[in-house]
């Protein structure tokens, strides 16, 4: 599926997750979390790990377009959820829990918005694993992609001496998952096949192997 219909689907199961009009405005709920995500989309930064973004986001509004007697918290869900989603569909790490709040700002003209994005680095829900292959070592996959190495900093901490610094990286995106070697010294297989610095699709069951050291990718 494109990216583009892919947002599609998203806004739209967002749209069905709103019971009703939350704006009495220009500014229309399924309007917002599409520049949400646009807002998002110019954010995005290349790093070891590939493209990242902010995992907080601050969204103001204009006062004439929020219903006051609204309760936001339904509507901050639902753009969180949205968002999450489109990080894991195209592969954006996000060092933490994507979160969305909403403010008014006066500065800010009716039917538009005004974004502000900030890191909160914070543990993340696990959606896979990988199982050490005849050792008792498991790592959980938390953010959409999981840098392998020797670095501290790494998501995945190997500290044998075979292991680069930041030697590879699994990742999901638009509904697969993937790995690629980050040139490390020692190569990255599937299976024993070798991967290169392009992706190669993986999953469940299969074995990968980071040098020496090989693990069974499970998936929640």
């Amino acid at each position: 599926m494109g990216i583009a219909r892919s947002l599609e689907k998203q806004l739209e199961r967002f749209a069905d997750g709103l019971s009703a009009a939350v704006f009495r405005g220009r500014m229309h709920p399924v309007d917002l979390a599409n520049r949400l995500v646009r807002q998002a989309d110019l954010m995005v930064n290349d790093g070891p790990a590939g493209p990242s973004i902010p995992n907080h986001f601050e969204v103001a509004v204009s006062e004439a377009d929020l219903d006051p007697g609204l309760d936001t918290t339904h509507l901050t869900a639902e753009l969180t959820a949205t968002l999450a989603a489109t990080a894991a569909d195209r592969g954006w790490r996000t060092g933490g829990p994507v979160s969305v709040t909403i403010t008014t700002d006066p500065s800010v003209g009716r039917g538009s918005i005004k974004c502000a994005a900030t890191p909160m680095p914070a543990t993340q829900a696990s959606w896979g694993e990988l199982a050490e292959h005849r050792g008792s070592r498991a790592f959980q996959l938390t953010d959409n992609r999981c840098v392998i190495g020797r670095s501290e900093t790494a998501d995945i901490n190997l500290e044998e001496a075979e292991i680069s610094r930041n030697h590879a990286v699994v990742f999901r995106q638009g509904g697969r998952l993937w790995v690629a070697d980050l040139n490390s010294a020692n190569g990255t297989s599937i299976n024993g096949k070798p991967v290169a610095t392009d992706p190669v699709e993986t999953g469940s069951g299969d074995m990968l192997s980071f040098g020496p050291t090989t693990f069974s990718v499970r998936l929640s």
